[in-house]
């Protein structure tokens, strides 16, 4: 029996360090949320925008950070960065959230509703009722449905046909194999995790199709003055654009020139300062 248990031990010696690793943080992670939070104290009138930290090539490693970010800059309102997110969610478990004079709000749609309505803003009041209901259907695809693909893409794919997407996004890989995990349980019971990996690629290609064809040659996505909408657009292309690493995502993306051309157009007009908020392949730290 001993014999039996060592031999046991040996050919599964990977699969118990990392379950025991996984045990670990998990009890890190629910003692920490058993913890009350400790309040700190915020400059008053400021939004504190809850993130994880600065990417390599783009603002953020996740697409709701760099959308957020990208409508604060738009609508000028003042806002501080905290990069805490990772063991200060929100209530909700989210990793972008906002703080406004003591207040949470969490979810990056629902914090820029909040934002809309504290600072009595409106960065669509130029566009048509059509215009804003069309703006609307791209931001819901874009953050319930291409994201799907593109996380798919990221923590399950990519790594699975070799690119070394941990080392890219200099994440530790037990981290990285629990992401990998919670991304294929949540993308499958919102049903796109449901399909085959060519069937989900069909997916991206379709709905990056669809936002090409949308924005043809304007400049923005409801036309020539950027709207609420191009938030959501940008932060989730920036992921494909800055943050692909050589994967089929970014092959299927290159399809389409218009919307590269719209990243680098975003990114000249709302982030002047881009390379201050990366990292350059992690090499240094950001400044800002």
């Amino acid at each position: 029996k001993m014999v039996s248990i060592k031999t046991f031990l040996n050919i599964h010696r990977g699969e118990i360090f990392v379950a025991a690793t996984m045990g670990i943080v998990l009890i890190i992670v629910i003692r920490k949320r058993q913890k009350k939070r400790i309040k700190k104290a915020y400059p008053s009138n400021t939004i504190i925008h809850h993130q994880i930290g600065r990417g390599p090539y783009a603002p953020s490693i996740t697409p709701f950070a760099v959308k957020l970010e990208t409508y604060l800059r738009m609508a000028k309102v003042p806002y501080l960065n905290e990069n805490d997110s990772v063991t200060n969610r929100s209530s909700k478990g989210k990793l972008t959230w906002i703080e406004y004079n003591g207040q949470e709000v969490a979810d990056s749609e629902f914090c820029i509703q909040f934002i809309n309505k504290t600072f009595n803003i409106d960065l669509d009041k130029n566009f048509s009722d059509e215009e804003i209901g069309a703006g609307r259907a791209i931001q819901r695809m874009v953050d319930e449905h291409l994201h799907w693909t593109v996380a798919l893409q990221r923590w399950v794919y990519d790594p699975k046909h070799g690119i070394d997407v941990r080392k890219f996004l200099n994440i530790p890989w037990p981290m990285f194999y629990m992401v990998g995990n919670l991304v294929k349980k949540q993308s499958y019971a919102q049903g796109v995790g449901r399909h085959s990996e060519e069937e989900v690629l069909q997916v991206m290609d379709e709905d990056l199709m669809a936002l090409s064809k949308f924005l043809g040659m304007k400049k923005f996505m409801l036309g020539e003055q950027a709207s609420q909408t191009d938030c959501a657009v940008f932060g989730m292309l920036s992921q494909i654009h800055w943050h692909s690493f050589g994967g089929t995502g970014e092959t299927l993306y290159k399809k389409y020139p218009n919307l590269s051309a719209y990243c680098e157009r975003m990114k000249a007009k709302f982030w002047p300062d881009w390379n201050e908020c990366i990292t350059e392949g992690w090499t240094r730290t950001a400044s800002k």
